[in-house]
């Protein structure tokens, strides 16, 4: 009896170690908020129209999309997992909203959303029963829900877009505003603000870093591991869902090719803003700046009338760059 707990006392004191290590990210955050204003002064001086209000709030709406996806993204990286499936889940969330509000037709907006959102749930818990029940190794779970996403789409469409011209409260949520402020911007900063407190001021925050970090050792301490597990993936898709009707509402259309390769911007956002791909390390307010930092590149980049190819080969260097400062910090 003694020896069980002195075993879920180390357990937890292994815990308390991984939880203040998660949170001492404040250097990384503070340089990475450095290279984000270092991008603003650049590009003041690269174009006249860089710094326009016009300019920054297209910036903001473009990145809210990659934004609301990349909180997700945090949450399961943490635990040390992955989500390669979340560019074709927003596209199947958004065809499946658009299908529910064909066939209620006089609540389209509303049945838009909600069926964008809970569909969205419910691809990122089937997700979380293959890696949790199934035993599924989570590249592999996510990379058959890619293919399987995206052929949903396609065929709940008939590979075919949507409209949703029409449905005034999906277009609100992708180009209206609120108090002048874009509703997509302001979607994204309320989705990140609930991050941020909840990986940090709750037990369930940290558990996901817990489990990340030693799942041994969060099993020992009593922290229900699948659950956990399993909640990272739901949370994944729940964002998605709510990509999904961003996304959606700026294009006018749910389209079963929207969203193609933007598990790896998200993805990448999260690495660069110093969240560990091992697990056991991460931070809400390093993903927003991850998320900014290549909103502004790209921006500046098409200011510039660069072509795709330099962007992708810098979004790559980027990447590699992130990854081998992460292991030095290691």
């Amino acid at each position: 009896m003694s020896e069980t707990l002195d075993e879920a006392n180390e357990a937890r004191q292994r815990i308390d170690e991984l939880v203040s290590r998660a949170r001492g990210l404040e250097v990384r955050d503070y340089a990475l908020a450095g290279v984000v204003v270092l991008l603003l002064i650049i590009g003041v001086f690269v174009s006249d129209r860089f710094l326009t209000l016009s300019n920054m709030e297209t910036v903001l709406k473009q990145a809210s999309v990659v934004g609301v996806i990349s909180m997700g993204m945090t949450f399961v990286i943490v635990t040390a997992g992955i989500d390669l499936s979340v560019g074709a889940m927003l596209a199947a969330a958004s065809v499946a909203g658009g299908t529910l509000a064909e066939a209620l037709s006089g609540i389209d907006g509303l049945a838009f959303i909600v069926g964008a959102i809970a569909f969205g749930i419910l691809l990122g818990a089937v997700n979380a029963t293959a890696i949790t029940f199934g035993r599924v190794v989570p590249f592999i779970a996510t990379l058959a829900m890619f293919l399987a996403a995206r052929g949903i789409a396609l065929w709940m469409s008939d590979q075919q877009p949507i409209s949703v011209a029409r449905m005034d409260a999906v277009r609100w949520f992708g180009n209206g505003d609120l108090l002048g402020i874009p509703v997509p911007i302001l979607v994204f900063l309320l989705v990140t603000i609930a991050a941020w407190v909840l990986l940090n001021r709750t037990a369930y925050g940290r558990y996901v870093v817990a489990v990340g970090g030693n799942r041994e050792a969060a099993r020992i301490s009593g922290i229900r591991v699948n659950r956990i597990v399993f909640s990272v993936y739901v949370l994944s898709g729940l964002c998605t869902g709510i990509a999904a009707v961003l996304l959606s509402g700026r294009l006018a259309s749910a389209s079963p090719v929207a969203g193609n390769l933007l598990e790896l911007d998200a993805i990448a956002a999260v690495v660069i803003g110093g969240t560990s791909l091992a697990g056991g390390k991460g931070t809400i307010v390093g993903t927003t700046l991850g998320v900014l930092t290549f909103a502004l590149i790209f921006n500046l980049l098409n200011l510039l009338n660069l072509p795709v190819e330099i962007q992708q080969i810098v979004k790559g260097a980027i990447i590699v760059a992130a990854v081998v400062l992460q292991r030095r910090d290691d």
